[in-house]
């Protein structure tokens, strides 16, 4: 017993070096590559060296399996990099929620019952909804990449969110169009019975007034229509008769083709319009091959937009993310902002291992709400309280046929807790 306890206390002193360099590289900003390695990347002595498990819950089949499957590969990109922390080795445990809430709950109890140290995941806004309660009950930090529900961290104190919300990418495309467009005829056309879009309408509502001023109304065509041609129409002539210049819809891509078809054939080439993350997806930005006059911008944050951007949001990790990624998936394979949101996910969990020297779930949340400005591949990583990035909105335009970062908020954006609970809930039966 005294062999094995002056073992422990002389592995200790030669540990105590080496801990010491690595907080002061973590306290000047460990996210470098230099520093990443020192910390996460140095390789097992031999098989005998423990593990820890990562549980990701993603859905690899069904509806929403493309954008699950984009989101593994950003894991395990990052898990092939940074396997290593402070000689744990990392391991990845995968389970399907088959793209459906019944699924996702199936899911998540097998997975917590194997007590991984933290979770990934998941794609799919219920299905990220429905995983609260049980991690919650495990006590099992989970980080989701690109749910954008203000609910899935506000119901879960252990819910963490990579991405932005609904209500922040709101926030940021009021600001580009009171502020960086000056606009004050500003038209918001949403569709009738879809709840999707109602905490960045808020979102957007809310903000557009901060910077109008109470005397200033800024919004002055606000309408809801079904996507068909004749009310498209309607919408359309009230656009151009009260001489709007931005105006924010919420349709798809087939929709949306429509919709610009009938704005072009009636000379409405100069508004600039606002829409939702989804029109970075490529059936849009595919569809906008038709329509190379008229400007859209959308909420978009990926390491693609960023080639561009002398900020600091820009990292040497989002550099790294592009070259690993090619050589990894094929130079033909272009990453999602899923796929980066889910590396970044990975990143900030083993931080926080690092960060907390300790796999509780108390320790590790604690220090996940620590990080202030730590840099990953899609920015900046500050939390509050309820888990939700404090940072810039970044918005994309297309140019060229691929998004491209055409602003970025002059303020750090944060997530407003939603007070419609009941709209905000997506129907089970869609996840």
């Amino acid at each position: 017993m005294a062999d094995r306890q002056n073992t422990k206390f002389s592995i200790k002193k030669l540990m105590l070096p080496a801990v010491l360099l690595l907080a002061v590289l973590v306290l000047s900003g460990c996210s470098t590559w230099s520093s990443f390695r020192q910390t996460f990347i140095a390789e097992p002595q031999n098989d005998t060296d423990p593990s820890i498990t990562i549980g990701v819950i993603e859905p690899q089949s069904g509806r929403y399996a493309t954008k699950g499957k984009d989101e593994i590969k950003g894991i395990e990109l990052a898990n092939s990099i940074y396997n290593n922390v402070d000689g744990y080795k990392v391991k990845l445990v995968k389970v399907d929620t088959q793209s459906t809430v019944a699924g996702t709950e199936t899911a998540i109890k097998a997975l917590t019952e194997m007590h991984p140290v933290a979770i990934i995941g998941s794609a799919g806004e219920a299905s990220s909804l429905a995983i609260g309660e049980y991690v919650d009950e495990a006590g099992i930090p989970t980080m989701v990449p690109a749910a954008t529900n203000p609910l899935i961290t506000q119901n879960s104190r252990f819910c963490f969110r990579a991405c932005v919300t609904e209500s922040q990418m709101g926030e940021g495309l009021a600001e580009y169009a009171a502020k960086e467009l000056g606009s004050r005829k500003i038209a918001v056309v949403s569709l009738k019975n879809d709840s999707s879009t109602s905490a960045l309408l808020e979102g957007f509502d809310r903000r557009v007034k901060k910077i109008a001023g109470k005397r200033g109304r800024a919004v002055k065509l606000t309408m809801e229509i079904s996507p068909v041609e004749d009310e498209m129409k309607q919408v359309l002539t009230e656009i151009r008769r009260n001489s709007i210049d931005v105006c924010f819809v919420s349709m798809g891509a087939e929709e949306m083709n429509i919709f610009l078809t009938l704005a072009e054939e009636m000379g409405l080439e100069n508004v600039t319009f606002l829409g939702t993350r989804s029109w970075g997806d490529a059936s849009f930005i595919s569809m906008m091959d038709n329509h190379k006059e008229i400007k859209v911008v959308f909420p978009y944050e990926s390491v693609l937009t960023k080639n561009d951007d002398t900020s600091d949001t820009y990292t040497e990790e989002a550099q790294r993310f592009q070259i690993e990624y090619a050589n990894r998936y094929g130079a033909d394979d272009t990453p999602t902002d899923n796929a980066a949101l889910a590396y970044d996910s990975y990143l900030l969990l083993i931080n926080a291992f690092h960060n907390a020297k300790s796999m509780e779930g108390e320790d590790i949340r604690n220090a996940l709400l620590a990080f202030d400005g730590l840099k990953c591949a899609t920015g900046l990583f500050t939390f509050d309280d309820n888990g939700n990035v404090v940072r810039s909105v970044t918005l994309s335009t297309i140019k060229d046929g691929k998004p491209v970062t055409e602003y970025i908020t002059t303020k750090e954006a944060e997530a407003t807790e939603l007070e419609d609970l009941e709209n905000a809930v997506p129907d089970e039966s869609g996840n």
